[in-house]
C-alpha cells in the first residue's frame, strides 16, 4: 500500500511539474477507489459512515475532475464538507465519553481561540477576492469545518493519546493543510511546488482515513474473536495426582 501510494504521488507531483492538468486530477479520482479495494480485499465489512466518508470523497474529486463549469466546483466544495462533516460525526461520538481535566480545558479553549482568529483573519484577507457570494459561504463554512474537525481531533487526542487518536489527528493535519494550500494557489499566487504538497497531503490523509478504519474493525474483530482458553479450568499438580479409576470404584 505504501508503494502504491509513493508512485501515486511521484506520478502527480511530475504531472504538476510538466505543467499537467488532468493527470494530478485522475489520480487524485482513483485514490480512494483504489484505498476502498485494498480494504474490502482484507476485511469483508465497513461501518456505513465510514463507506459514506470515502464515498462523499470520491464524489467531490470527480466533480473536480470533470468540472464543465463553475457549479461543478461548488459541488465539489460541497462534497468535502460533507466529508469533513462525517469525520467531525465520528468524533462526536468518542467525546462523550470523555472527561477533561482543567489543564486540558484550558488548551483546548486556547486553540479555539487561535483557531477561530485565524479564520477570521483568513475571512478579512480572502472576502475581497471573491464575487460570488456562494463561494464566499462556501469557502467560511469549509474553515469552519476544518476548525471543527482539528479541534476535536486533538481534543480526542489530548484525553486518550492513543495510536488512533493520533493517526486521526495527523490526518487531519493533513486535510486542513491541504486545503490552506489550495486556498493560496487559488486566490493569491500559483507556485507548482505548492501544488504538489497539496495534493501529497491530500492523498496523505485519505490514507490515514484507511488506516484508522482499517485499524479501526481490525480492533472490533479482534474482540470478537472466542478465547478457548477462558472456557477451560486450569489444572494443578493436585488434581492431576487423583486416581479417577480409584475414585470411581
Amino acid at each position: 500500500m505504501v508503494i502504491v501510494l509513493a508512485i501515486i504521488v511521484l506520478c502527480s507531483a511530475i504531472a504538476t511539474y510538466f505543467d499537467s492538468i488532468m493527470v494530478p486530477k485522475i489520480v487524485k479520482l482513483i485514490t480512494v477507489t483504489i484505498l476502498v479495494t485494498f480494504y474490502f480485499c482484507q476485511l469483508n465489512k465497513m461501518a456505513n459512515v465510514f463507506l459514506t466518508a470515502f464515498l462523499v470523497f470520491f464524489i467531490g474529486d470527480a466533480f473536480a475532475v470533470f468540472s464543465f463549469g463553475e457549479i461543478m466546483l461548488k459541488l465539489s466544495k460541497s462534497m468535502y464538507i460533507g466529508g469533513y462533516l462525517l469525520l467531525i460525526f465520528i468524533l462526536l461520538g468518542k467525546l462523550k465519553k470523555i472527561k477533561f481535566d482543567s489543564l486540558v480545558s484550558v488548551y483546548l479553549i486556547l486553540v479555539l481561540l487561535l483557531n477561530s482568529y485565524f479564520l477570521y483573519v483568513l475571512y478579512e484577507v480572502a472576502k475581497e477576492n471573491f464575487v460570488d457570494e456562494v463561494n464566499l459561504v462556501l469557502y467560511i463554512f469549509h474553515g469552519i469545518t476544518l476548525i471543527a474537525l482539528t479541534y476535536f481531533s486533538f481534543a480526542v487526542y489530548l484525553s486518550k493519546e492513543t495510536a488512533q487518536s493520533i493517526t486521526f489527528l495527523l490526518m487531519a493535519f493533513c486535510f486542513v493543510f491541504s486545503d490552506v494550500l489550495h486556498y493560496i494557489n487559488t486566490l493569491y499566487i500559483y507556485y507548482w511546488l505548492f501544488e504538489v504538497f497539496e495534493r501529497t497531503l491530500h492523498i496523505s490523509g485519505l490514507f490515514l482515513l484507511y488506516k484508522y478504519v482499517y485499524d479501526q474493525h481490525a480492533m472490533v474483530n479482534n474482540e470478537k474473536k472466542m478465547n478457548l482458553s477462558d472456557y477451560f479450568v486450569n489444572t494443578t499438580k493436585q488434581l492431576r495426582d487423583i486416581n479417577v479409576e480409584g475414585a470411581m470404584e
